[in-house]
This record gives structure tokens, sequence and C-alpha cells, in this order.
């Protein structure tokens, strides 16, 4: 049972008030949690902030911008005006027929690291939340000042605790809005879009995300603002078309989408436009019946199908080739497949997501990608920064690699001068050669420190190669070595296979 603050006048008990998760504000607006109606009695006094069983007290008359805190022990009365007083006391040292309200339980689950995002693209700049309340407005002393002439000094506070993060509006002239809804308090949750005046803030999670093999680590800017695009578009039922280099981690942004939405019970179904021969993708795609060319033994249900009630992730949705981008077309425009050997249509209930590293507006104009069906899939996009824009995950992301590498090598940690060669790495492989080259790293170094000379030797390996550096006529002899197997080939480059095809043709558009 939670700790109680007890209001009293003149030494007279007045009220008590549970300590639960949340933060109890006090003062003479009617706003405030604690009401005390007197002139004495600023509009806004107190703030009094659990956190792990402490109890910190903020006074706002004095800092209304916050930044200073004490402590309030048990059994100390702190002053409130000219006669008012509020002490901490233990639960079970307050009878319930002294005040009317219930005693509250706090929730000691951990609540969800969040962030603030403002503007978009590289003009994203972020604000960490962490576990102390902070003001925004127009005053200088605010945790994050805001250069907007209709947001009030003080003009909201975020305050954290064990149950989530909530805004307070602090009597603002133009109101806090939250999803378009004008607040008091509020609870902020991932994809709400926090309004004051006309400076918009959105909210992202941050760090690593879903299961513990996930590789979604986010905590840089370009990152985060990339995954607040990813929780405004989770709840949409539109097709959603996700962009970036080859190794940024495309996939898993797809997972995002499909987790956070309201599919998340339903089947998530990724197929690889092009890793499959063109005579195999219609199949994986749409089905076949038994029978319908040869070696079909038996009846398949195609991606479209499996993915009913949830979602198709389509990887690599430019190389699909002509024929197929137009029976694309026609099951987004009826929602109905037809199986390959089939003379009827089954209705399917899917949303389908998209990516690709490719410029498809340009293939469009090449008249290499149907403009209809780019219109189809372009609804809402999703920009994954490749990992040399955003040098503030690769700490983050090293450590969770080595993590799940550790019961296969062992404890492993790296050393500073490691990781800051990491950061001026270039990463023309994105997030797929970082674990790669701190796989290499982890079973190359002597004992359990991962030092600079492991790394540089990871590097030399991994980079010299790469298909990056690889000219067309060491790409073709790897591809003799595989007996003109692309598919081989190209895994064994660490590079999809359109790509070892393209630069096999001549000059490539970058893709990593």
């Amino acid at each position: 049972m939670g700790d109680t603050l007890c209001l009293s006048r003149a030494g007279r008990h007045i009220r008590s008030f549970p300590l639960g998760a949340s933060a109890l504000e006090l003062g003479s607006d009617p706003d405030c949690d604690i009401v005390i109606h007197a002139a004495a009695v600023p509009r806004r006094s107190k703030l009094f902030q659990p956190h792990g069983g402490t109890v910190f007290v903020y006074d706002l008359e004095a800092r209304p911008g916050l930044g200073a805190r004490s402590v309030l022990p048990i059994g100390r009365a702190l002053a409130v005006g000219a006669s008012y007083a509020v002490t901490r006391l233990k639960a079970e040292a307050v009878s319930p027929a002294q005040g009317g309200t219930e005693l509250l339980h706090a929730q000691c689950r951990e609540p969800a690291r969040l962030s603030l995002i403002g503007g978009h693209g590289a003009a994203a700049r972020a604000f960490h939340l962490g576990d102390e309340p902070i003001s925004l407005g127009g005053a200088s002393d605010n945790a994050m000042t805001l250069s907007d002439r209709a947001v009030s000094r003080y003009h909201c506070r975020i305050e954290p605790s064990a149950q989530g993060v909530c805004v307070r509006d602090l009597g603002s002239t133009n109101g806090t809005w939250v999803d378009g809804l004008r607040i008091r308090r509020h609870q902020l949750r991932p994809g709400a879009v926090l309004r004051m005046g006309r400076t918009e803030l959105r909210v992202v999670r941050r760090c690593r995300d879903g299961s513990s093999s996930s590789e979604l680590v986010v905590e840089s800017t370009p990152m985060l603002a990339a995954m607040a695009d990813v929780d405004r578009f989770a709840t949409l039922p539109w097709p959603v078309l996700i962009h970036g280099e080859t190794g940024v981690g495309k996939e898993h942004v797809a997972r995002a989408l499909h987790e956070r939405g309201v599919r998340r019970a339903g089947p998530f179904v990724p197929i690889n436009g092009g890793g499959l021969p063109r005579e195999l993708i219609e199949s994986e795609l749409f089905g076949h019946e038994r029978g319908a060319f040869t070696g079909a033994v038996q009846t398949h249900r195609g991606a479209f199908e499996q993915a009913h009630g949830g979602t198709l992730f389509l990887d690599e949705v430019a190389e699909l080739a002509p024929e197929l981008q137009t029976r694309l077309l026609r099951v987004l425009e009826t929602w109905e497949v037809r199986r390959v050997g089939s003379e009827s249509a089954r209705r399917v209930d899917v949303r389908l997501l998209c990516a690709t590293h490719r410029d498809l507006r340009a293939m469009v104009r090449a008249g290499r990608f149907r403009s209809d069906l780019y219109y189809r899939i372009h609804r809402l996009l999703v920009e994954v920064p490749a990992l040399r824009a955003r040098p503030d995950d690769i700490a983050p992301l090293a450590a969770h690699f080595i993590r799940l590498m550790e019961p296969e090598v062992g404890e492993r940690r790296i050393a500073p001068e490691a990781l800051e060669r990491l950061r001026r790495y270039t990463w023309p492989g994105n997030v797929r050669e970082l674990r790669n080259l701190l796989e290499l790293a982890a079973v190359d170094c002597d004992g359990a420190l991962i030092d600079l000379a492991s790394v540089e030797r990871a590097l030399r390996r991994s980079v010299e190669p790469s298909a990056e550096r690889s000219s067309a006529g060491s790409l073709r002899e790897t591809l003799e070595q595989y007996g003109g197997n692309l598919s081989a080939a190209a895994r064994a480059l660490g590079i999809p296979r359109s790509t070892l095809r393209d630069r096999l043709q001549g000059p490539s558009e970058p893709d990593s």
C-alpha cells in the first residue's frame, strides 16, 4: 500500500491524498490535484513526484521551470501558505475514516522510454524524456524552451511515472492539444502528436523494441523520427512503402508496423520479391493448385492467403517483373487472389507493406515500374536512414549484438577506442555489416575485450572481399565459383541477388 500526503490546517487534519505512481500538484488553481482555496497559496505551489520509494518535492513558485528538488521524508510537515501543511505518512498510519480517498497501489512495471521529436527529416530534433518532470514553454528556464509566440511562458509539464508519461497543461492561453483534443492532463503514448501553439512534437519510444532477437534499436534522432512515422502509421489500414539502403533494417521496421497495429494478433508474412526466380514468385505470392504446372504435386496457399487477417511484407518490390506488377495491382484493386491453375478467386484481408532500396519514381519515369502500382503502394512512406547518418545508434546496436552473441562466444565488451573506430566508419552494408563485423571481432579478440586491433582486423577482413570494393571482374569470378548461381554468389558476398545482377550489368544505383 502506498504512502499518503495528509493536508492539515493549523494542526487539524483536512484530507488524505494517496501517493500512487503519478505526480500530485498542489496549489490554488482548480486544475491542481490538491487544491487549497487560500489567497496566500500560489496557483501552482508544489509538485510531489514519487520515484522508487522516494518522494521528491519541486517548488513551483520559486522554480516553475523545475530543476532543483528536495526529498520529503516520512513524518515531516511541509508548510504551504500561511497556515497549511502537507505531511507524508505511511499508509497504515492513516485511518480511512480520516479521509474519503481510497489508497492506490503503485505499479512497479518499467515505463516505456519515450522521446519528443520536433521537425522532419534532417531538420528533426529530439528531446529524451527521463525520470524527472520537465516543463515546456517560452521562458528560458524551461527544460524545453519553445520559440513560438503562441506558446505560454510555462505552457505544459511532462510528468513521468511507473504507469507511463503524462502531460499536464499549466493554464496556457492557447491550450495543450494531444491528437487534436485539448487536454488538462493526459497520458502520452507512442505515436501521439503533442501541439502547443504552432509547435508540434511527436511522441516516439526509443531503444530496442520487441523480442530479444530484434535488431531494431532506436536512439538517434534520425531513427527516432522514422519510428515516429511508424507509430503514426501503425493503426492505419493503408499500404506503406519502406525505403532505405540495403541492410538498414527495413524488415524490422515492417515488423514494428505490424506489432504496433490493430493486426498484431494476425500473421506477419515476409516474402522477398527479388530473392526467388521469376517462375516461382507468382506461385509464392498468389498460390497454385495441384497439377497447375510441372512439380505442383499439391495445392499451395500463396503469401496473400497466408497473411489473411494480418500483414504481408513484400521486400524488394522493385524487382517484380512487369506481368507480376500487373497481377499485384489487380489484387490491390479487388483484394481477391486467383491461384495459378484456379478458375475462381479468393477474397483476402491483408495489410500490404512494401520495401525497396531503389528510386521508384525514377523507375516509373524510365518505364520499368507501373505508375498506377506505384501510387497504390506509396500511400504512406517511411524513410529508414542509413547507419552512417545515425552514428548515435552504433553504441547501443553494438551492445545489443554483443549481448545476442554471448551464448555462442561468451561474455564480451567493447573498448571505447574500438567503439569510436566503428563510429568513424561509413558502413556501406549498414546494420547488417555492423553485426557481421562484431561477430568477426568477438571471435578474433583475446579474452573478453573487443579492442581496437580486433576491430581493425575485422574491418580488413570484411571490407576487402566486399562487393562495395570489388570490380565487375571479381564479381564475375565469384559468380563462376558458384557455377553461375546468382543467389548463391550474392549470399557469399552479403548483398541482394538484384544488387549483384545490376553490378554485373554495369553502373549501379547506390544501395549500400
